[in-house]
């Protein structure tokens, strides 16, 4: 019988100690360490760093650096990337890396409801100059489609349920999505909506009747909608299944798939175990011929985790990377998972560390080339530069 990828994972966090080194007080100062930054000649391809020998020295002393020739797109479907105000870098990704991106979807807008029935989406967060720079990259064989992403705040459930069984609130609602998008020249919008709506136990059918509504309107000006959908649980009752997908492929442009967060601060363990990954496409659309697969956007996490005694959180790249100064050696590889993951002992108790490496993300990208996906990644502004050699 196989053990589940959790369970070895938190044995691994009990026992380690007997198996790495502890650092003294000295050895964890963080030392300065000079590292290449900015483009580069040749790919981390071509410099041997997709690998699963790898070394904290490697990650540190590449990861600030791309590939100079950024126009390259390796990946052949869609290519989803979001981008969010309070992370800086991710706005500057997506310019320098447009080339690689199909998508981009930066988090903008919230939905509030107010008492008399009305809606209201501030538009503060809006960077009209960024999205011409983004545009940039636009050629007669490249297009990126800019779509925020829409989210519905401080909504209660007697809310949701009105929206739900008024249709004049949900053309209201679908008129100011639409005239939002033609003042600021958006392409569409990510809708994150789908377990707000499911969290109210309405029914699925009323559930689904309304993202049709959106997505129709929508449709009469030109305009996409991609809706985020949650992974599959492997429960008899899922969230969100492969019926669901069928009532909707034919009016949703694609479905943002958010394969990741599989383990937490309970259960240390992997992000995104990649078996799992592969289950949860082919639950929902099992037959590998059908076509509909491309409209499924495998969701590449680009943070991680770092887990303590005390319980820890998530990561982000410069986190990461001042973990691994406080770490001597190779990273250990899990077949399993397909991931890396470090362990160490620092004067604040011991850290299992798992956040994702070029030979993980390489091995998600061919699995969604396997089974003819598209990518969408959370978030652009929390990976590694060196990453984006890979799309």
């Amino acid at each position: 019988m196989r053990v589940p990828v959790f369970t070895t994972f938190v044995t691994i966090f009990l026992i380690v100690a007997t198996t790495s080194g502890t650092l003294s007080p000295r050895q964890n100062r963080v030392k300065k360490i000079k590292v290449r930054k900015g483009p580069v000649d040749t790919d981390v391809y071509e410099r041997g760093l997709v690998f699963e020998d790898l070394s904290a020295k490697d990650i540190i002393d590449e990861a600030h650096t791309y590939y100079k020739d950024t126009g390259i797109k390796r990946f052949p479907g869609a290519v989803l990337g979001y981008v969010t105000p309070w992370n800086n870098h991710g706005y500057d990704v997506a310019k320098t890396f447009g080339a690689k991106f199909t998508l981009i979807s930066p988090v903008w807008l919230q939905i509030t409801r107010n008492d008399g029935r009305s809606y209201d989406m501030p538009t503060h967060d809006v960077d009209k100059g960024w999205m011409k720079a983004v545009r940039k990259a636009n050629n007669a064989n490249h297009t990126i489609n800019i779509l925020p992403r829409v989210m519905l705040k401080q909504w209660t459930p007697s809310d949701i349920k009105l929206l739900l069984s008024n249709s004049q609130e949900q053309n209201q609602l679908a008129k100011m999505l639409t005239d939002t998008a033609k003042a600021f020249h958006f392409d569409g919008y990510v809708l994150e909506i789908w377990n707000q709506l499911v969290a109210t136990r309405a029914d699925y059918s009323i559930i689904i009747r309304l993202i049709k509504s959106i997505a129709k309107q929508l449709k009469q000006y030109n305009l996409a909608l991609i809706l985020v959908i949650p992974p599959s649980r492997g429960v008899p009752e899922e969230i969100f299944d492969h019926k669901h997908f069928d009532e909707l492929a034919d009016d949703v442009s694609a479905f943002s798939l958010m394969t990741y967060d599989y383990s937490n601060v309970q259960r240390p363990g992997p992000n995104s175990p990649i078996d799992w990954v592969r289950q949860c496409v082919e639950r929902l659309l099992p037959d590998a011929r059908d076509p509909r697969r491309a409209q499924i956007l495998l969701g590449l996490n680009f943070y991680g985790n770092d887990y303590t005694i005390d319980g820890g959180g998530p990561i982000v790249g410069h986190q990461y990377l001042n973990l691994l100064q406080s770490y001597k050696g190779k990273l250990k590889w899990d077949n399993s998972s397909a991931e890396h993951f470090f362990s160490f002992k620092a004067t604040n108790g011991r850290h299992l560390v798992f956040y994702p490496s070029l030979l993980s993300i390489n091995s998600r990208i061919n699995l969604a080339n396997e089974l003819r996906t598209g990518i969408s990644i959370w978030e652009l502004g929390q990976g590694l530069d060196f990453f984006y050699d890979l799309l």
